[in-house]
């Protein structure tokens, strides 16, 4: 799957992303979690399922190979939906291999630090991606915001859905409401005239 290694491109609080090169010459990201991280292992309860929280009781490590593995699929059945995200490409353990977003190992700059050219336009792509999202892909984001969400010469791509979950998940809708209320929020900012998030909550969820 990888052929060889650039180096890091970014560092956050649960993983780090690296630029590598696949063998057949393509631009990959390998994202590889810490299984160690303080901050990561208080706040990934909220997002765990049944079998996670099996997991969290014995080996940390296990549970995060399982928080890994759970990523990408969530990012294939999100791909498939129709959702702009990485596409995946595998996972081993606590690494996982997707498309690179960006060009020449400089990944692709956040929606926060480069607002669209036509925010209405990009309001009602994220619209639909969020309603692809738990219709098509039978997920809720749960952290989407303009920190999640890279602008790729004008093509918006969410990212980091490891802590995505299944739309059984208890807390499934609640954190469906405040991904439309953050996008909304972001887009208000921006000038658009956005509508009622529980409104746009009534529409994805249905009767």
């Amino acid at each position: 799957v990888i052929d060889y290694f650039h180096g890091a491109v970014a560092a956050g609080k649960e993983s780090r992303l690296y630029w590598a090169v696949a063998p057949d010459g393509r631009d990959i990201a390998v994202k590889i979690y810490l299984t160690s991280a303080a901050e990561f292992r208080r706040n990934i309860r909220f997002y765990l399922d049944d079998e996670m929280i099996r997991l969290a009781r014995g080996s940390f490590r296990k549970l995060i190979f399982w928080w890994c593995r759970r990523e990408f699929q969530h990012l294939k059945r999100a791909f498939r939906a129709g959702v702009r995200v990485p596409q995946p490409i595998a996972f081993y353990r606590n690494i996982l291999v997707m498309e690179f977003i960006g060009r020449n190992g400089a990944p692709a700059p956040l929606l926060k630090d480069a607002p669209p050219e036509n925010p209405e336009e990009a309001y009602k792509t994220m619209l639909t991606y969020i309603e692809r999202l738990y219709r098509g892909a039978k997920i809720v984001h749960s952290d989407l915001s303009e920190y999640n969400v890279l602008n790729f010469e004008g093509e918006l791509v969410i990212i980091d859905l490891g802590q995505s979950v299944d739309v059984s998940h208890p807390m499934a809708l609640d954190y469906l409401l405040r991904d439309i209320r953050n996008i909304s929020r972001y887009f208000d900012e921006l000038g658009v005239d956005v509508l009622d998030p529980r409104q746009v909550y009534k529409k994805i969820v249905g009767p």
